[in-house]
């Protein structure tokens, strides 16, 4: 028998992750970013520095956050992180495209409850990681 997922989150029109699907969503996004771009300059030219501060600010809440009650009270938070991301989108193309087509921007909107906040973490951290495995460079 097969698990349920408990919670979800939609990226976009085409792609919604679960709690039992987020880590193999991340890395076809990841992977289909390195492979639609040149040799020289995959990814974009979005370096791993770039993606590590924003991953640092969805960590920042995350680390306050140890259970529901906690979540309740940083949830206008993830509008601050929203707004750094649309201001670094704005500041370099590379971090537009990865934001917008993993979906991460989008998915602040949809979060709720603190489960589906624990479930946009491990997809953020998830794109990290095989934003390095795929060889994002510094």
């Amino acid at each position: 028998m097969q698990d349920k997922p408990k919670v979800f989150l939609k990226l976009s029109e085409k792609w919604t992750i679960t709690d039992l699907t987020y880590a193999r969503a991340a890395e076809l996004f990841v992977d289909s970013l390195k492979n639609n771009n040149s040799r020289y300059s995959p990814f974009g030219g979005l370096s791993m520095s770039k993606l590590r501060g924003i991953y640092s600010l969805i960590t920042n809440i995350y680390t306050r956050v140890n259970k529901a009650a906690d979540f309740e009270e940083c949830k206008s938070d993830l509008q601050y992180i929203k707004v750094k991301m649309a201001y670094e989108s704005g500041r370099e193309k590379a971090v537009e495209k990865f934001v917008t087509s993993t979906g991460l921007m989008a998915a602040l909107d949809q979060i709720k409850t603190y489960d589906q906040f624990i479930l946009y973490c491990r997809y953020a951290e998830s794109l990290v990681a095989y934003f390095k495995f795929y060889g994002g460079k510094e």
